[in-house]
């Protein structure tokens, strides 16, 4: 554990350094885009194998919400489950240029997201099927927490308008848990990795 969260501290630590050392190479990204308005699709994350969505930048691009479709499949859940999300991510440092992209090396955020289903439920109290406090957290309504960065394709032709982005990220209720029973969870068994493109309107 004490290994995992010194690796994580250590990354964070040179994408700051990385970040603020070649000052020279910040800059603002140089596309200018005519909405503040994005599309994205996302392969995993909590909000199900593959989503679709629209977003809106705001605060000078550094604060991006967005809302999403969540789909997965019943050969990978059991089911046919659908969720729908309302995602916030916080861009704090102005763009890495490396050749003809731009790097932001630290993204963070949240995600509120909805789960459809006669199986899932927001408060027990409304399932008389459950003794009470059988269930410590709701099953439809997740809350998630990320970290990850993005790379934008800001001078490579054709696609200028597009951006990559990882996430790495968990649920709220597995962090607690895993607070709760360090020695039976590993940061690996909670954690999940999450990969998007972006398309600035």
């Amino acid at each position: 554990m004490k290994k995992a969260l010194q690796f994580l501290a250590l990354g964070l630590w040179l994408a700051l350094q990385t970040a603020t050392a070649q000052g020279q190479d910040l800059h603002a990204d140089s596309v200018k885009v005519s909405s503040p308005y994005y599309l994205k699709a996302q392969f995993a994350g909590d909000i199900g194998l593959l989503s679709v969505g629209v977003g809106r930048q705001a605060f000078n691009s550094k604060l991006e919400t967005d809302l999403s479709l969540g789909y997965l499949p019943k050969f990978v859940g059991g089911d046919d489950i659908f969720t729908l999300a309302v995602k916030s991510t916080f861009l704090p440092y102005r763009s890495v240029r490396i050749k003809n992209v731009d790097w932001k090396p630290i993204t963070l955020g949240v995600q509120l997201g909805y789960t459809f289903g006669k199986e899932y439920f927001a408060s027990e109290r409304y399932l008389s099927r459950y003794p009470n406090s059988y269930y410590r957290f709701s099953t439809a309504l997740n809350f998630y927490l990320f970290a990850g960065g993005q790379v934008n394709l800001t001078r490579v032709k054709k696609v200028q308008k597009f951006a990559g982005y990882y996430e790495f990220g968990t649920m709220g209720e597995y962090l607690i848990s895993y607070l709760n029973n360090p020695r039976y969870l590993s940061p690996a068994k909670i954690m999940n990795l999450a990969f998007g493109m972006k398309y600035y309107l």
